[in-house]
């Protein structure tokens, strides 16, 4: 028992030097950190069930869902950039300890937010058809219908699911990421019921995943506006603060959002180039390559929450004008993530055999997962969290512009570039898609980790004046 106790008390001295400050004990970062690792464990484990109901639709609406997903995923990398700017402004007003300010800045997130989701929701169903036909036409018509379909509900849903992801930019920005998981688990749910609703039970095959995806966001938007608006809130908005328009800080989230928004689709159009060069490799390595992706999702979850976390905790530092402690939880937070990994290697590594039958990966394929999945998780520890987490720890700091550009450029030149070398003249094939992806995040890592050596994003101006 002695022995226990002064672990416990050295664990709690390490993590006060690490962790805490005047703005944050370690205490307060473990409770905005634990919540977001559970909210994207929450949401791949009801990813994995819905998948699982629609191919049950049959091939046409597999096949389907894989030609919608990369559109899908680009038009939500829309929204996560606008929305990574807002919880930056919101986290700069709340570390300078100005509530006028946050709730002037939340007001307008919410402003922000929606006339993003209703562009690009009108683009969205003009052009989801020619768009599947420009890109797929070769596919058959009942393929096409049904993506069109689904890409059409996803654009609906953004009209609602604006108002779920500015609630989210106010609550991590605030630092309330437990309110965010109930959230969460709220939209989830609902998602998950009304899926077993319209495909299982009203069989309206992937019309019912639309559906079920709008009817979760309506619920999830108007619990998420509540949660922000309600008047016993810790933290409130009012109608006045979204109906005042507030040019400042509409200006500071496109500012923001605006390179992080261009580097997102350009990064989904180079992994979707990337994807056609494993055609050419043949249906195994196509299968072990997707199997291997999802099985890597899960082990980079906690990782990744750190990089969310970061643009909170850096943020708030800088709102308090002090960049010292900015850099200190800068480093804090790039540790945290190579301890994360860590942690997700040793939980995750012997539950992957388990995994892989939940994946129904052919048993032929499974030695190339492995081997596919060893490459990325060797060098996890070394490169995840410079790369990861510090371009988050810049942008939360103003550096917007700097970041966006590296990661755009390095994704095009290594990632596809040295991925097309590695794989067709030096007849790597499908290791060299891996390969490169892991020499793409040592080249960010050298960068990253010079321009935050240096004081160039310390002096960048914050966006709480």
């Amino acid at each position: 028992m002695k022995l226990f106790s002064r672990m416990r008390l050295s664990a709690g001295r390490y993590l006060d030097r690490s962790l805490s400050s005047p703005l944050f004990s370690w205490r307060d970062i473990l409770k905005m950190y634990l919540p977001i690792v559970g909210d994207q464990v929450f949401i791949s484990v009801i990813g994995l069930l819905n998948t699982s109901m629609v191919s049950a639709s049959g091939q046409d609406s597999v096949a389907a869902m894989s030609l919608a997903n990369p559109l899908s995923w680009m038009i939500f990398a829309v929204f996560d950039a606008v929305s990574a700017g807002a919880t930056v402004i919101i986290a700069q007003y709340y570390g300078k300890r100005d509530i006028d300010g946050t709730r002037r800045a939340a007001g307008q997130v919410v402003v922000a937010n929606f006339v993003v989701s209703a562009f690009t929701c009108l683009l969205t169903v003009l052009l989801a058809e020619g768009l599947l036909r420009l890109l797929y036409g070769e596919i058959g018509e009942a393929v096409i219908t049904k993506a069109r379909d689904y890409i059409i509900g996803v654009g609906i849903s953004l009209l609602f699911h604006s108002f779920y992801l500015s609630a989210f930019s106010v609550l991590r920005g605030i630092g309330n990421s437990s309110l965010c998981l109930v959230l969460s688990v709220i939209i989830n749910l609902t998602h998950l019921g009304f899926s077993v609703l319209f495909i299982n039970v009203l069989r309206l095959d992937i019309v019912g995943t639309a559906l079920s995806l709008i009817a979760a966001r309506i619920l999830g938007g108007g619990c998420a506006m509540y949660s922000v608006m309600r008047k016993k809130a810790a933290f409130r908005i009012t109608f006045s603060d979204i109906f005042r328009p507030n040019r400042k800080v509409l200006g500071s989230v496109f500012r923001i959002g605006l390179p992080f928004t261009m580097e997102r689709v350009f990064a989904h159009g180079g992994t979707i180039l990337v994807q056609t060069f494993l055609v050419s490799f043949g249906e195994a390595a196509v299968a072990a390559n997707a199997i291997a992706n999802s099985a890597f999702s899960l082990i980079s979850m906690a990782p990744n929450a750190v990089a969310t976390l970061a643009i909170t905790v850096v943020g708030q530092a800088i709102g308090a004008k002090d960049s010292a402690l900015a850099r200190r939880y800068g480093k804090s937070m790039v540790r945290m993530s190579v301890v994360a990994s860590l942690f997700s290697i040793a939980v995750f590594l012997p539950m992957m055999p388990w995994v892989l039958d939940l994946f129904q990966a052919p048993k032929s394929t499974v030695s190339l997962i492995w081997q596919l999945m060893m490459i990325a998780l060797f060098a996890m520890p070394f490169f995840w969290g410079n790369s990861g987490v510090l371009p988050g720890v810049l942008r939360a700091a103003g550096d917007c512009t700097f970041p966006s550009t590296v990661s755009l450029v390095v994704m095009w030149v290594v990632r596809v570039g040295v991925a097309y070398l590695i794989c067709f003249p030096l007849s790597l094939g499908v290791y060299g898609i891996w390969i490169s992806m892991v020499l793409e995040w040592a080249v960010r890592t050298v960068i990253f980790r010079l321009r935050f050596r240096s004081d160039v994003w310390t002096h960048k101006k914050s966006f709480a004046r």
